[in-house]
């Protein structure tokens, strides 16, 4: 994989979105087809776009193998993290540092409400350690919806799993939702964890919670931040503006933008 290169750009990388066999699997309003993603990249400054499979519930699953298949055939615009359920596979650590490895994926992704599984319980340690033992991330969904345990679904239990293993690099997708005070917290407690944008920076827009959510960000710190889109739920054009304006009207400065934008995620997957 070679990162794009143009005098004085940074590169600009979209840390979460989705594709599926099915592009119109969650319906006709949105294209999860790797060819739409692949024109809104082109249409928009974003260089790059992080792909994560589903190992879980219908219509949502996103096999591993489709991803990498996708990241093969786009090498210079995709990058794939592999998804596994320890709780009903068990194959799934071999599994997974087969799709590391030998397929080419660079990190880990654990969605809670589709797999059915919280980020505290103890059989997903081995599966977790492993990802640190290969020096991937692991992204884990914390957006709370009503297709699983709420419970289940909070960013503080987390925490719970950054304690068990804590040289492992963990990024709280969706940076808590509803919760990202919560998430917060966990930042705060766990220097390994890194907050990513994408649905709630959009959700909160222009509302009382803006401040405060940006100011959580301000406080972890720039370098624990991370763009994202949650692509097709965003265009990646129209997100990144977004996103763009309402960091700079928040005092973040270029440097930090760039960080964000790009350089965090680039340095968690090793992109060089």
């Amino acid at each position: 994989m070679n990162l794009p290169t143009g005098e004085g750009k940074a590169v600009i990388i979209d840390a979460l979105t989705h594709l599926h066999p099915n592009p119109n699997s969650i319906g006709d309003q949105h294209d999860l087809s790797p060819e739409f993603l692949i024109k809104n990249l082109d249409e928009s400054p974003v260089d790059m776009a992080l792909v994560t499979a589903i190992d879980g519930d219908e219509p949502y699953r996103i096999p591993t193998s489709f991803v990498v298949d996708c990241c093969r055939k786009y090498p210079d615009k995709l990058i794939g993290f592999a998804s596994v359920n320890p709780l009903i596979n068990p194959n799934a650590v071999s599994e997974f540092e087969r799709y590391i490895t030998q397929d080419g994926m660079r990190g880990l992704k654990l969605h809670p409400r589709h797999q059915h599984l919280a980020a505290d319980d103890s059989r997903i340690i081995p599966l977790v350690e492993k990802a640190a033992e290969l020096g991937v991330p692991v992204a884990i969904c914390s957006t709370q919806w009503k297709h699983a345990p709420l419970r289940d679904q909070l960013p503080h239990t987390i925490d719970t799993l950054c304690k068990a293993v804590p040289h492992a690099t963990i990024i709280i997708v969706h940076g808590g939702g509803f919760h990202f005070m919560d998430a917060f917290v966990v930042a705060v407690a766990n220097e390994n964890v890194f907050l990513e944008t994408s649905t709630t920076m959009k959700y909160f827009e222009n509302t009382p919670f803006e401040d405060q959510y940006l100011f959580t960000l301000k406080q972890i710190g720039a370098h624990r931040i991370l763009y994202g889109s949650d692509h097709p739920e965003d265009p990646a054009a129209q997100c990144y503006e977004r996103t763009l304006n309402i960091l700079t009207r928040h005092g973040f400065s270029s440097e930090e933008q760039e960080l964000i934008f790009g350089r965090n995620i680039q340095g968690l997957v090793g992109l060089t």
